[in-house]
């Protein structure tokens, strides 16, 4: 018996990944009055630029502003940080 075994794609058992995103409401009204070639600083979503989970943290909030994005209907943009680590969309 070996440990890995070949099998038809259809029969593939999967569990989805992570759990089921929370996205603010007021975060997705307010990206979706963005206009194109304006920027918004989300100064509630900002994080310690010196802080050890900095990086983590960044990873997260862009994950969850690129979910709202999605949600407002807004395609073409930019995640930029601030040096006081503020996030800001820019949409293109």
């Amino acid at each position: 018996m070996s440990d890995f075994e070949i099998f038809d794609a259809g029969d593939a058992e999967f569990v989805r990944r992570g759990r089921k995103a929370s996205i603010d409401q007021k975060l997705v009204e307010a990206l979706s009055k963005l206009p194109k070639g304006k920027a918004m600083a989300l100064k509630s979503l900002g994080q310690n630029p010196t802080a050890p989970t900095f990086s983590n943290d960044k990873a997260r909030i862009a994950s969850q502003i690129r979910t709202a994005c999605k949600l407002a209907g807004v395609k073409d943009f930019s995640i930029l940080w601030s040096p006081a680590g503020v996030p800001q969309v820019l949409r293109k």
